[in-house]
């Protein structure tokens, strides 16, 4: 009876840890591509499935359970290349488009991201390309969209990409384990206006359990300034920070911001300084004006651009959103915000394929 009993012990024990083993991954990852064509874009589809990830159906599960981080790789060249996504889309849960920002993407490995306002399927997209060696170039999606996959079991991972050297497959990547990252978010523009100076939203994630320094750089000092860095308390994960067009800076002049801190991937955002507030043509601001500003919180949008404003999203100084509408085609939109605190606001409007962002203070 007791050798009985041991065996079966023993064929339990040698059957948990097969299955441990089998069930637990640091990481999945799926092949997808090269497109057909150089600078086309193309959609891409990978069904949530055991065979999409080359593994078993109880490895699959179990790590749907708890997502940490999902990434697209966008390198498919030996050389320098530049790669691109948009409309990335998962199951029924998760969505980012890029039409107003960057959605809380970050670029990860050797790259640095751009979020171009327009050429992406309906809007803007993000870009990633080449800066340092010997490591991939990926976009990371936000942090929000970590956590329990196990309804997506089945359903599909869609997006759209174009890269300029298709060479080669790339892959998207699942991760288990915890991800240690740095996030700069554009929260009013995505550019840096000429003799002034852009607010951006730093994440930390996940939330540090002690002080942590993150530093700051520029490529081209001359062209944008940075702060050097920046001390996040323990219990915290966001700060915000300005970036500045330099004194001698020139229209359309590009730095790399890189933020770094030991222990965390660091992350790389292309930013350019612009002539003109908002990225419309200057014409344009003719056009579109608020009124009266300063407000009390009621205020009036007038539009004769003879572009219809098919969003409208305002911030306030420290990036919370304090409206986000879709919006009919007007001339006249009121809006009332009369339950904000007075202070400094700013409004992205997407007017078609194009984003033009304003200043409004409510007294």
């Amino acid at each position: 009876m007791r050798r009985k009993s041991t065996f079966l012990m023993i064929t339990f024990l040698v059957s948990f840890f097969l299955t441990g083993a089998q069930s637990v991954r640091d990481e999945l990852t799926a092949d997808f591509g090269p497109p057909a064509e150089a600078n086309v874009w193309e959609k891409f589809v990978i069904p949530i499935t055991p065979e999409s990830f080359n593994v078993d159906e109880a490895t699959l599960t179990a790590a749907l359970n708890n997502i940490t981080s999902f990434w697209i790789r966008t390198e498919m060249h030996t050389g320098y290349d530049v790669g691109g996504i948009d409309d990335v889309m998962i199951g029924s849960f998760f969505l980012s488009i890029f039409n107003t920002s960057s959605d809380g993407w970050s670029s990860g490995g050797d790259g640095t991201m751009e979020w171009i306002p327009t050429g992406g399927i309906e809007g803007g997209f993000l870009q990633i390309s080449d800066w340092a060696t010997g490591d991939w170039h990926w976009l990371i999606a936000p942090s929000t969209w970590a956590g329990d996959w196990s309804d997506l079991f089945g359903q599909n991972i869609e997006f759209w990409y174009k890269t300029d050297k298709p060479s080669y497959a790339a892959i998207i990547k699942l991760t288990t384990e915890p991800v240690q990252r740095l996030v700069i978010n554009t929260p009013v523009n995505s550019y840096v206006p000429l003799n002034d100076s852009t607010m951006m939203q730093l994440e930390v994630l996940p939330v540090p359990d002690m002080d942590i320094t993150v530093s700051f750089s520029t490529s081209d000092n001359q062209c944008i300034t940075v702060p050097q860095s920046v001390l996040i308390p323990a219990g915290h994960s966001t700060a915000y920070v300005y970036f500045a067009a330099a004194a001698d800076a020139t229209d359309s002049c590009i730095s790399v911001i890189e933020v770094t801190s030991p222990g965390y991937l660091s992350s790389r955002i292309t930013m350019k300084v612009e002539d003109h507030t908002g990225i419309l043509e200057p014409a344009y601001l003719h056009y579109i004006t608020l009124f009266p500003n300063p407000s009390k919180g009621k205020f009036s949008i007038t539009n004769t651009s003879g572009k219809s404003i098919d969003r409208i999203i305002m911030y306030d100084i420290l990036a919370n959103i304090v409206l986000d509408q879709q919006n009919k085609d007007s001339e006249l939109i009121d809006i009332d915000v009369s339950d904000q605190p007075s202070g400094v606001y700013f409004l992205k409007l997407l007017v078609q394929d194009e984003v033009l962002t304003l200043k409004m203070v409510i007294e």
